[in-house]
């Protein structure tokens, strides 16, 4: 034999990182990656947690930073924030027995409400009042809805409602 057909014979050398690589399966799965969402706050990552009222998405970094957002589709959105359009605080959606609606945060500074509607405050500010110049608002009463005036008690200016409108007094 010569000294080309012996080196044939002998067997190549191999390290072992290339033999671990070469005897995997070929059956794996990669997956799409991960997104990593951040707290806008304190640069922290953010993680989505299961709460009492479903899905939401928090900071890793609690209780030292409190940021969280509601869980949309898998990705973090932050909930709207609604101001108050008489002292500029923020709107919070409450509950009472069976009625929802909107309330001002400086209660009882400001004891504005706003009724719900689609999980946002109503927007009423096309209906003016006529005793004062601010603009009225729906609010259910005991017996039905009706419309108020946005500065009660200052002004007790009220009117009937007829399937979500104001139904106007007939001028004298």
């Amino acid at each position: 034999m010569s000294r080309d057909d012996q080196k044939d014979s002998k067997p190549a050398k191999v390290d072992a990182w290339e033999q671990e690589f070469l005897s995997q399966d070929s059956s794996g799965y990669i997956g799409a990656p991960s997104k990593r969402y951040r707290c806008p706050k304190c640069h922290g990552v953010l993680q989505l947690k299961k709460g009492k009222n479903g899905s939401f998405w928090g900071c890793e970094n609690y209780p030292s930073c409190d940021y969280s957002a509601n869980d949309e589709d898998g990705r973090p959105v932050r909930a709207k924030k609604y101001f108050c359009p008489l002292c500029g605080g923020q709107l919070r959606k409450k509950s009472h027995k069976d009625n929802t609606f909107w309330g001002c945060s400086n209660y009882p500074e400001c004891k504005l409400t706003l009724e719900d509607f689609n999980g946002e405050p109503s927007s009423s500010r096309k209906y003016p009042c006529r005793a004062c110049g601010h603009y009225l608002v729906r609010k259910k009463g005991p017996k039905d809805y009706f419309w108020g005036c946005i500065k009660y008690p200052e002004c007790k200016h009220t009117l009937a409602d007829d399937r979500g409108c104001p139904v106007p007094r007939k001028l004298r």
